[in-house]
Protein backbone atom coordinates (compact mmCIF):
# COMPACT_ATOMS: atom_id res chain seq x y z
CA UNK A 1 0.00 0.00 0.00
CA UNK A 2 1.55 3.70 -0.79
CA UNK A 3 1.96 5.95 2.14
CA UNK A 4 -1.15 8.32 2.54
CA UNK A 5 -0.64 11.34 0.80
CA UNK A 6 0.16 14.73 3.32
CA UNK A 7 -2.24 16.79 1.70
CA UNK A 8 -5.34 13.97 1.15
CA UNK A 9 -7.91 16.45 -0.03
CA UNK A 10 -10.57 15.20 -2.60
CA UNK A 11 -9.61 15.17 -6.27
CA UNK A 12 -12.74 17.34 -6.51
CA UNK A 13 -11.32 19.70 -3.92
CA UNK A 14 -8.03 20.23 -5.34
CA UNK A 15 -9.56 20.77 -9.09
CA UNK A 16 -11.72 23.56 -7.37
CA UNK A 17 -8.54 25.01 -5.56
CA UNK A 18 -5.82 24.72 -8.15
CA UNK A 19 -4.81 27.94 -9.13
CA UNK A 20 -3.72 28.40 -12.96
CA UNK A 21 -6.12 25.73 -13.88
CA UNK A 22 -9.21 27.64 -14.97
CA UNK A 23 -8.19 30.11 -17.77
CA UNK A 24 -11.86 31.47 -19.03
CA UNK A 25 -13.24 34.11 -18.64
CA UNK A 26 -14.69 35.13 -15.69
CA UNK A 27 -17.69 36.02 -17.78
CA UNK A 28 -20.90 33.66 -19.22
CA UNK A 29 -19.50 30.99 -16.98
CA UNK A 30 -22.26 28.41 -17.32
CA UNK A 31 -20.13 25.10 -16.10
CA UNK A 32 -18.44 24.31 -12.68
CA UNK A 33 -14.96 23.23 -14.34
CA UNK A 34 -14.23 20.77 -11.12
CA UNK A 35 -17.50 19.12 -12.01
CA UNK A 36 -16.51 18.51 -15.64
CA UNK A 37 -12.89 17.74 -15.25
CA UNK A 38 -13.87 15.12 -12.81
CA UNK A 39 -16.44 13.55 -15.24
CA UNK A 40 -13.82 13.76 -18.00
CA UNK A 41 -11.60 11.99 -15.24
CA UNK A 42 -14.09 9.11 -14.87
CA UNK A 43 -14.42 8.92 -18.15
CA UNK A 44 -10.99 8.49 -19.28
CA UNK A 45 -10.73 5.37 -16.35
CA UNK A 46 -13.70 4.17 -18.23
CA UNK A 47 -11.35 3.53 -21.34
CA UNK A 48 -13.33 7.06 -23.25
CA UNK A 49 -10.03 8.26 -23.97
CA UNK A 50 -9.17 9.97 -27.25
CA UNK A 51 -13.16 10.38 -28.24
CA UNK A 52 -14.98 13.81 -27.01
CA UNK A 53 -18.38 12.34 -27.98
CA UNK A 54 -17.81 9.31 -26.11
CA UNK A 55 -16.49 11.73 -23.17
CA UNK A 56 -19.90 13.51 -23.69
CA UNK A 57 -21.85 10.64 -23.77
CA UNK A 58 -20.46 9.28 -20.27
CA UNK A 59 -20.52 12.73 -18.80
CA UNK A 60 -24.43 13.04 -19.80
CA UNK A 61 -25.64 10.01 -18.68
CA UNK A 62 -23.59 10.17 -15.27
CA UNK A 63 -24.35 13.28 -14.54
CA UNK A 64 -27.66 13.32 -12.18
CA UNK A 65 -25.15 10.62 -9.99
CA UNK A 66 -22.11 12.42 -10.38
CA UNK A 67 -23.33 15.81 -9.21
CA UNK A 68 -25.65 13.73 -5.86
CA UNK A 69 -21.69 12.03 -4.88
CA UNK A 70 -19.89 15.54 -5.10
CA UNK A 71 -23.21 17.24 -3.42
CA UNK A 72 -23.00 20.33 -5.76
CA UNK A 73 -25.88 22.03 -7.63
CA UNK A 74 -27.47 20.21 -10.32
CA UNK A 75 -27.34 22.15 -13.18
CA UNK A 76 -27.72 20.73 -17.30
CA UNK A 77 -24.96 18.69 -18.08
CA UNK A 78 -22.28 19.86 -20.22
CA UNK A 79 -23.59 19.85 -24.12
CA UNK A 80 -20.90 17.88 -26.95
CA UNK A 81 -20.34 21.66 -28.58
CA UNK A 82 -19.39 23.24 -25.15
CA UNK A 83 -17.64 20.20 -24.16
CA UNK A 84 -14.36 21.36 -26.36
CA UNK A 85 -14.64 25.59 -25.82
CA UNK A 86 -14.51 24.47 -21.81
CA UNK A 87 -11.14 21.76 -22.09
CA UNK A 88 -9.65 24.79 -24.56
CA UNK A 89 -9.85 26.74 -21.46
CA UNK A 90 -7.88 24.40 -19.16
CA UNK A 91 -4.48 24.57 -18.40
CA UNK A 92 -3.14 21.30 -19.85
CA UNK A 93 -0.41 21.23 -17.61
CA UNK A 94 -1.53 21.83 -14.05
CA UNK A 95 -4.87 19.13 -15.11
CA UNK A 96 -1.91 16.24 -16.63
CA UNK A 97 0.10 16.95 -13.16
CA UNK A 98 -3.12 16.57 -11.42
CA UNK A 99 -4.18 13.34 -12.80
CA UNK A 100 -0.79 11.94 -12.89
CA UNK A 101 -0.30 12.70 -9.23
CA UNK A 102 -3.77 11.08 -8.26
CA UNK A 103 -4.60 8.44 -10.67
CA UNK A 104 -0.54 7.51 -12.89
CA UNK A 105 -2.67 8.83 -15.86
CA UNK A 106 -0.39 10.77 -18.33
CA UNK A 107 -2.78 12.67 -21.11
CA UNK A 108 -2.29 11.39 -24.44
CA UNK A 109 0.24 14.04 -26.45
CA UNK A 110 -1.52 13.08 -29.84
CA UNK A 111 -4.82 10.90 -30.32
CA UNK A 112 -4.26 7.43 -32.04
CA UNK A 113 -6.08 7.31 -35.36
CA UNK A 114 -7.63 4.25 -37.66
CA UNK A 115 -5.93 3.39 -40.64
CA UNK A 116 -6.95 0.59 -42.94
CA UNK A 117 -4.16 -1.66 -44.61
CA UNK A 118 -5.38 -3.68 -47.50
CA UNK A 119 -4.52 -4.39 -51.14
CA UNK A 120 -5.48 -4.15 -54.39
CA UNK A 121 -4.65 -5.84 -57.94
CA UNK A 122 -3.52 -3.26 -60.86
CA UNK A 123 -5.34 -5.14 -63.27
CA UNK A 124 -3.87 -3.30 -66.01
CA UNK A 125 -0.76 -4.53 -65.48
CA UNK A 126 -1.21 -8.45 -66.28
CA UNK A 127 -0.09 -9.22 -69.35
CA UNK A 128 -1.95 -12.32 -72.00
CA UNK A 129 -1.59 -15.53 -70.68
CA UNK A 130 -0.88 -14.35 -66.80
CA UNK A 131 -3.36 -14.57 -63.78
CA UNK A 132 -1.77 -11.31 -61.66
CA UNK A 133 -0.16 -8.46 -61.66
CA UNK A 134 1.47 -5.51 -60.13
CA UNK A 135 -0.66 -5.14 -56.72
CA UNK A 136 -0.49 -2.18 -54.11
CA UNK A 137 -0.86 -2.10 -50.57
CA UNK A 138 -2.09 1.46 -49.14
CA UNK A 139 -2.42 2.54 -45.42
CA UNK A 140 -5.83 5.20 -45.98
CA UNK A 141 -7.16 7.24 -43.24
CA UNK A 142 -10.51 6.36 -41.82
CA UNK A 143 -11.61 9.98 -41.09
CA UNK A 144 -10.71 11.24 -44.83
CA UNK A 145 -9.17 8.96 -47.07
CA UNK A 146 -6.10 10.37 -47.37
CA UNK A 147 -3.13 7.96 -47.73
CA UNK A 148 -0.32 8.12 -45.20
CA UNK A 149 1.59 5.32 -46.92
CA UNK A 150 1.51 2.71 -49.47
CA UNK A 151 4.13 0.11 -51.43
CA UNK A 152 3.66 -2.22 -54.56
CA UNK A 153 4.37 -5.48 -54.75
CA UNK A 154 4.29 -8.54 -57.71
CA UNK A 155 1.31 -10.32 -57.64
CA UNK A 156 2.44 -13.44 -59.20
CA UNK A 157 5.87 -13.35 -57.58
CA UNK A 158 5.22 -11.62 -53.41
CA UNK A 159 2.55 -11.65 -51.48
CA UNK A 160 0.65 -9.16 -49.84
CA UNK A 161 1.06 -10.09 -45.98
CA UNK A 162 5.31 -9.23 -46.09
CA UNK A 163 4.38 -5.68 -47.98
CA UNK A 164 1.72 -5.05 -45.22
CA UNK A 165 4.22 -6.39 -42.29
CA UNK A 166 7.16 -4.20 -44.00
CA UNK A 167 4.67 -0.73 -43.53
CA UNK A 168 4.08 -1.25 -40.18
CA UNK A 169 7.88 -1.36 -39.29
CA UNK A 170 9.28 0.89 -41.19
CA UNK A 171 6.94 3.93 -40.51
CA UNK A 172 5.13 4.89 -37.03
CA UNK A 173 1.71 3.16 -38.23
CA UNK A 174 2.20 0.27 -35.82
CA UNK A 175 1.48 2.37 -32.85
CA UNK A 176 -1.81 3.69 -34.48
CA UNK A 177 -5.11 1.83 -34.85
CA UNK A 178 -4.97 -0.64 -37.42
CA UNK A 179 -7.73 -2.23 -39.27
CA UNK A 180 -7.40 -5.04 -42.00
CA UNK A 181 -9.37 -8.44 -43.31
CA UNK A 182 -9.42 -11.76 -42.62
CA UNK A 183 -6.31 -11.88 -44.42
CA UNK A 184 -3.53 -10.59 -41.83
CA UNK A 185 -5.51 -12.56 -38.78
CA UNK A 186 -1.87 -13.53 -38.32
CA UNK A 187 -0.07 -13.59 -34.82
CA UNK A 188 3.14 -11.83 -36.24
CA UNK A 189 1.11 -9.43 -38.17
CA UNK A 190 -0.66 -8.55 -34.57
CA UNK A 191 2.21 -8.97 -32.64
CA UNK A 192 4.18 -5.95 -34.76
CA UNK A 193 1.42 -4.00 -33.36
CA UNK A 194 1.17 -5.10 -30.07
CA UNK A 195 4.54 -4.95 -29.41
CA UNK A 196 4.61 -0.89 -29.61
CA UNK A 197 1.48 -0.49 -27.54
CA UNK A 198 -1.27 0.12 -31.24
CA UNK A 199 -4.38 -1.39 -31.39
CA UNK A 200 -5.98 -3.49 -34.49
CA UNK A 201 -9.32 -4.79 -35.40
CA UNK A 202 -9.04 -7.70 -37.75
CA UNK A 203 -11.52 -9.93 -39.34
CA UNK A 204 -11.70 -13.67 -38.24
CA UNK A 205 -12.58 -16.22 -41.22
CA UNK A 206 -12.03 -19.91 -42.09
CA UNK A 207 -8.48 -19.18 -42.76
CA UNK A 208 -7.92 -20.07 -39.02
CA UNK A 209 -10.30 -22.74 -38.77
CA UNK A 210 -9.43 -23.23 -35.26
CA UNK A 211 -9.14 -20.14 -33.65
CA UNK A 212 -12.42 -19.33 -35.30
CA UNK A 213 -13.97 -22.40 -34.10
CA UNK A 214 -12.89 -21.38 -29.97
CA UNK A 215 -14.17 -17.91 -30.40
CA UNK A 216 -17.72 -18.54 -31.72
CA UNK A 217 -17.61 -20.91 -29.09
CA UNK A 218 -16.68 -18.40 -26.20
CA UNK A 219 -19.50 -16.65 -27.87
CA UNK A 220 -21.80 -19.35 -27.52
CA UNK A 221 -21.45 -19.70 -24.19
CA UNK A 222 -21.76 -15.79 -22.64
CA UNK A 223 -23.76 -12.98 -22.83
CA UNK A 224 -22.31 -9.70 -24.87
CA UNK A 225 -20.41 -6.97 -23.22
CA UNK A 226 -22.33 -4.50 -25.19
CA UNK A 227 -24.70 -4.35 -28.18
CA UNK A 228 -25.24 -1.88 -31.05
CA UNK A 229 -27.57 -1.36 -33.19
CA UNK A 230 -27.74 0.95 -36.77
CA UNK A 231 -29.70 0.84 -39.69
CA UNK A 232 -29.00 3.43 -42.78
CA UNK A 233 -31.25 3.58 -46.34
CA UNK A 234 -29.69 4.12 -49.03
CA UNK A 235 -28.88 2.50 -53.34
CA UNK A 236 -32.69 1.54 -53.16
CA UNK A 237 -31.61 -1.00 -50.04
CA UNK A 238 -32.22 -0.92 -46.25
CA UNK A 239 -29.58 -2.10 -44.26
CA UNK A 240 -29.47 -3.31 -40.21
CA UNK A 241 -25.81 -4.11 -38.75
CA UNK A 242 -26.28 -5.35 -35.18
CA UNK A 243 -22.97 -5.48 -33.41
CA UNK A 244 -22.05 -7.58 -30.34
CA UNK A 245 -19.17 -7.35 -28.16
CA UNK A 246 -17.65 -10.44 -26.10
CA UNK A 247 -14.93 -10.56 -23.64
CA UNK A 248 -12.54 -13.43 -25.09
CA UNK A 249 -9.24 -12.06 -22.80
CA UNK A 250 -9.37 -15.71 -20.16
CA UNK A 251 -10.14 -18.29 -23.40
CA UNK A 252 -7.66 -20.46 -24.04
CA UNK A 253 -6.66 -20.55 -27.33
CA UNK A 254 -3.04 -21.79 -28.88
CA UNK A 255 0.15 -20.71 -27.61
CA UNK A 256 1.32 -18.85 -30.82
CA UNK A 257 -1.57 -16.49 -30.23
CA UNK A 258 -0.69 -15.74 -26.59
CA UNK A 259 1.52 -12.57 -27.92
CA UNK A 260 -1.06 -11.35 -29.69
CA UNK A 261 -3.24 -10.02 -26.50
CA UNK A 262 -6.31 -10.66 -28.38
CA UNK A 263 -9.05 -9.16 -25.74
CA UNK A 264 -12.54 -8.51 -27.07
CA UNK A 265 -14.17 -10.63 -30.14
CA UNK A 266 -16.90 -8.80 -32.45
CA UNK A 267 -20.40 -10.26 -33.82
CA UNK A 268 -21.39 -8.61 -36.70
CA UNK A 269 -25.20 -9.70 -38.29
CA UNK A 270 -26.30 -7.61 -41.39
CA UNK A 271 -29.54 -7.57 -42.54
CA UNK A 272 -30.62 -6.55 -45.88
CA UNK A 273 -33.83 -5.44 -47.63
CA UNK A 274 -33.89 -4.52 -51.21
CA UNK A 275 -36.62 -2.41 -51.19
CA UNK A 276 -37.89 -2.52 -55.24
CA UNK A 277 -37.71 -6.33 -54.97
CA UNK A 278 -38.77 -7.17 -50.80
CA UNK A 279 -35.56 -9.57 -51.34
CA UNK A 280 -33.71 -9.97 -48.01
CA UNK A 281 -30.65 -11.20 -46.85
CA UNK A 282 -28.52 -12.36 -43.55
CA UNK A 283 -24.54 -11.90 -43.32
CA UNK A 284 -22.52 -12.79 -40.33
CA UNK A 285 -19.08 -11.38 -39.99
CA UNK A 286 -16.57 -11.70 -36.96
CA UNK A 287 -13.79 -9.41 -35.83
CA UNK A 288 -10.36 -9.40 -33.07
CA UNK A 289 -9.19 -6.81 -31.13
CA UNK A 290 -6.97 -6.12 -28.45
CA UNK A 291 -8.52 -3.10 -27.20
CA UNK A 292 -11.15 -2.91 -24.27
CA UNK A 293 -14.34 -1.23 -23.99
CA UNK A 294 -14.37 1.93 -26.65
CA UNK A 295 -17.32 0.00 -28.53
CA UNK A 296 -18.79 2.69 -30.31
CA UNK A 297 -15.81 3.50 -31.52
CA UNK A 298 -14.70 0.14 -32.47
CA UNK A 299 -18.40 -0.29 -34.43
CA UNK A 300 -17.18 2.72 -36.54
CA UNK A 301 -13.31 0.97 -37.38
CA UNK A 302 -15.69 -2.11 -38.57
CA UNK A 303 -18.17 0.21 -40.87
CA UNK A 304 -15.25 2.61 -41.59
CA UNK A 305 -12.48 -0.04 -42.94
CA UNK A 306 -14.53 -0.24 -46.18
CA UNK A 307 -13.23 2.90 -47.11
CA UNK A 308 -9.95 1.67 -48.52
CA UNK A 309 -12.23 -0.19 -50.70
CA UNK A 310 -14.13 2.89 -51.84
CA UNK A 311 -10.43 4.66 -51.99
CA UNK A 312 -9.65 1.92 -54.90
CA UNK A 313 -12.76 2.59 -57.00
CA UNK A 314 -12.06 6.14 -57.07
CA UNK A 315 -8.48 5.61 -58.52
CA UNK A 316 -9.77 3.17 -61.00
CA UNK A 317 -12.45 5.51 -62.05
CA UNK A 318 -11.11 9.15 -61.82
CA UNK A 319 -7.25 7.71 -62.77
CA UNK A 320 -7.79 4.65 -64.19
CA UNK A 321 -5.10 3.05 -62.49
CA UNK A 322 -6.37 -0.21 -64.05
CA UNK A 323 -5.65 0.76 -67.25
CA UNK A 324 -1.94 1.17 -66.36
CA UNK A 325 0.24 -0.80 -68.77
CA UNK A 326 3.89 -1.79 -68.00
CA UNK A 327 6.19 -4.59 -69.10
CA UNK A 328 8.57 -4.26 -66.83
CA UNK A 329 8.17 -6.89 -64.64
CA UNK A 330 9.91 -6.16 -61.18
CA UNK A 331 7.11 -4.23 -59.77
CA UNK A 332 7.96 -4.34 -56.20
CA UNK A 333 10.95 -2.68 -57.24
CA UNK A 334 9.88 -0.25 -59.75
CA UNK A 335 7.47 1.64 -57.55
CA UNK A 336 9.30 0.85 -53.78
CA UNK A 337 8.76 3.72 -51.45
Amino acid sequence: MQPCQEDNRSFFEKLQNEKGLDLRDNRGKRHDLAVVLVGVMLALLSNRDGNLSSIQRYLKNHYERLVEILGVEKRRAVSRSQLPNILAEVSVSVFDGLLFANYGIKLNAEEKKWFALDGKELRGSIETGNKRGAAIVQAVAHENLEVAAQDYYAGDKESEVPVVRKLLEKSELAQQKISFDALHCKPKTLEIITQVGGKYLVGLKENQKELKKQITQAMENQSCLMKISTTEKGHGRIERRIYRFYDVLEIKKNERWQASQIKTAIKVRRERLEVKTNKTSVEDSFYLTNEIGKYEELAEAVRGHWQVETNNQIRDVSLKEDKMRSKKRNYSKQWAV
